[in-house]
């Protein structure tokens, strides 16, 4: 189906209240100080004053026009709104704050299983929600659709069971999907109705390649946009490549990927920071150093030093204890609001209190 936000759109402010704020704006600089003079005359240092309709400048000596009172009031209100939008972000980010614990369809959904070998069953039983509680984890992140089947949430009854158990345990809860790009109207079906849940923010997995390069970076800022522009006051997540393998080892993975084009949709940065993945050869076996390598390189990327961020490290079935460490020593050196293992199937009660310096 093609989901159609409901949104009211907004209302378009009238000529003349913008005449007003505009008038408010340009008597703020005059009431600021800057003096009245005119372009060309001699000054010194690099300080600010006025003409009759711009702002001025001293610039090598003379006083040079900087901007028109328009372009100053659309420079305030483009700052302004950014402050609001960064301030409502960083309430939002504190929905990921903690501990996290993973579940993907391939553990859970009798639905999915069923698709791929029609005998199996799912070995995920609400007991495991209360493991993770007992172990101290702040965050159940559970996979809610699959892009190739048509249910935009799959076995939902089962699925509302889970999130109810979680919230019984004082968990909060994070439906999160892989969008394939194929069809962009399909994905956003899918995040829809993981909206529809109730749940507490929402995570995009941003790794699928399927698609064209240029179609798929496109699709991926739209879809980012859409869901944003559509849930306004919904936590969301960017669960995203690390960097480490996008930059340094394999640059025809995703190159040109769109992270500051990203930025203004997500409130917290998750890199898949899977260092089980690499080899020892390579030097990047090393829960410490991949991350904290994956956390500097996103940030750069980002153009934000200290964007929010949530590593998810692992695989947890091959990970030793000294990387568990090494990966919250790393998370907690860069200042990172959480983080996680993947996944939680294949994961321990010491795993997971090996991660209580992340438990903020």
């Amino acid at each position: 189906m093609r989901f159609r936000p409901s949104r009211r759109p907004s209302r378009r402010p009238s000529r003349r209240s913008a005449t007003v704020v505009a008038v408010a704006l340009t008597l703020t600089v005059v009431a600021t100080g800057c003096p009245l003079t005119k372009v060309g005359r001699r000054c010194s240092g690099n300080g600010w004053a006025r003409d009759n309709s711009h702002v001025l400048q001293c610039r090598n000596g003379k006083w040079a026009r900087a901007m028109t009172f328009g372009d100053y009031v659309r420079l305030v209100d483009a700052m302004n709104r950014e402050a609001e939008r960064r301030a409502s972000s960083t309430a939002r980010a504190q929905y990921f704050r903690g501990t996290g614990a993973w579940v993907d369809v391939y553990d859970w959904s009798p639905t999915f299983v069923a698709s791929r070998n029609p005998s199996a069953r799912p070995a995920f039983t609400l007991a495991r929600i209360d493991r993770m509680a007992d172990a101290g984890i702040s965050t159940l992140y559970i996979q809610t659709a699959k892009a190739e089947l048509p249910d935009p949430v799959l076995d939902r009854e089962l699925l509302n069971s889970i999130i109810t158990k979680a919230r019984g345990r004082g968990m909060r809860v994070v439906g999160w999907y892989l969008p394939a790009f194929a069809d962009i109207a399909v994905d956003q079906a899918h995040l829809a109705a993981t909206a529809d849940l109730g749940v507490d923010g929402i995570g995009v997995d941003i790794e699928s390649t399927a698609t064209e390069l240029g179609t798929r970076n496109q699709r991926l800022i739209d879809l980012s946009n859409w869901l944003r522009a559509t849930y306004p006051g919904m936590p969301l997540a960017a669960i995203v490549l690390p960097p480490v393998v996008t930059d340094v080892i394999n640059l025809a993975y995703w190159p040109q990927f769109p992270w500051k084009a990203l930025y203004p949709s997500y409130d917290v940065w998750m890199p898949m920071s899977y260092w089980t993945n690499r080899t020892a050869a390579s030097g990047w076996r090393d829960g410490y150093r991949y991350t904290i390598e994956n956390i500097d390189r996103m940030r750069a990327s980002l153009g934000v030093p200290d964007a929010p961020v949530h590593p998810i490290g692992g695989l947890s079935d091959t990970a030793t204890p000294e990387e568990i460490d090494g990966f919250v020593r790393a998370s907690t050196e860069r200042g990172s609001i959480g983080g996680g293992l993947y996944d939680d199937a294949i994961s321990n009660p010491t795993q997971y209190a090996q991660l209580a310096p992340l438990a903020r």
